[in-house]
């Protein structure tokens, strides 16, 4: 098998957005934070943006991927089942650990979201099976339809309801019809594959404009005292989601594509619906999803970037400090 070896250069600042997604969240924070102009004239597209993500991933993705991921289909249930009670489970212990009401109805949604819309390009960044974690995370946003308001109700009372309806709209607009768009051109026009990290790129910026558009519900803390308070809580549940996913790859022994795909659907949330939800149930714990998700997609995308770095096979992979690297293309 030939392999052909393509120079990226020595500047990493021209290495493409999805691979320094921490430099540019920070940018669309300040941004947000700065103009909230910005940030509120964005909320109404949010729609937009994650279909957006999806269909970046599912421009690389043929027929033939989505079915074997659907092979897999115990492997999916078995993450399902995990992100469903595991994560619900922390988000309770830290419900009853925050020092405020509004912090403890804050981290409970964003534990009780489902999967981050994000998290197949997080995986396909990592090198991880792009199929496999579309697949699981479409299942977690069709299960968040019953499993998102029954731990609403076990975690905050009988009146935190949601109507489940506007969570499966987001599933068909933002996740079902980007995904078989995507999934059907790529069938239809094979040769697209050639602009493979175009689409990944369109994914990156679809997803840094959501978090630009969540700045605005985070602003006021953002900028008082309170991210003192807020962080830690933020920061457990992100590494407890990460312990989760990356705790089940090493015990059912997988392969690293395997694992980074079940990983990321597994240890992060879907912020722009725990906002969302938030609004709705408990208006002023908004703020937790959205300082939840600038940290989430930094912590997350340099994560991703690390592990394709470690994967000398990987057909994208930068490596850091200005030095001259390779992408190896395999043929």
């Amino acid at each position: 098998m030939a392999t052909k070896t393509h120079r990226l250069g020595t500047k990493t600042w021209f290495l493409p957005i999805r691979h320094r997604l921490l430099a540019w969240v920070v940018v669309a924070a300040l941004v947000g934070v700065a103009i909230p102009q910005s940030s509120g004239a964005l909320s109404t597209l949010v729609p937009v943006f994650l279909a957006g993500q999806v269909l970046g991933v599912a421009l690389n993705l043929t027929p033939g991927e989505i079915r074997a991921a659907f092979r897999q289909a115990p492997l999916v249930g078995l993450a399902l089942l995990l992100q469903w009670t595991a994560l619900p489970g922390l988000g309770l212990a830290l419900h009853l650990l925050a020092p405020t009401p509004t912090l403890a109805d804050g981290i409970l949604i964003c534990a009780v979201a489902p999967a981050e819309i994000t998290s197949g390009l997080m995986a396909t960044i990592a090198g991880g099976d792009a199929a496999l974690a579309t697949a699981c995370m479409a299942g977690s946003l069709a299960l968040s339809t019953v499993l998102t308001p029954f731990w609403l109700v076990v975690g905050l009372g009988p009146g935190a309801r949601i109507q489940s309806g506007s969570l499966a709209l987001e599933l068909v607009l933002s996740v079902l019809l980007p995904l078989a768009l995507g999934v059907g051109l790529r069938a239809r026009f094979p040769r697209i594959a050639r602009w493979r990290h175009l689409w990944l790129d369109l994914s990156a910026v679809c997803l840094l404009l959501v978090v630009l558009a969540g700045t605005a519900s985070a602003r006021s803390v953002l900028l008082s005292a309170a991210i003192l308070v807020m962080l830690p809580l933020v920061l457990a549940l992100l590494l407890g989601g990460g312990v989760f996913g990356w705790g089940l790859g090493k015990a059912l022994g997988l392969t690293h594509r395997r694992a980074t795909a079940v990983g990321f659907p597994i240890g992060i949330r879907e912020f722009g619906v725990a906002i969302a939800v938030a609004v709705v149930v408990a208006p002023r714990s908004a703020a937790v999803g959205g300082v939840y998700g600038i940290v989430m997609v930094a912590g997350a995308g340099t994560l991703a970037t690390w592990m394709a770095r470690r994967q000398p096979g990987a057909v994208d992979n930068p490596r850091p400090g200005g030095g001259p690297s390779s992408v190896v293309v395999v043929r």
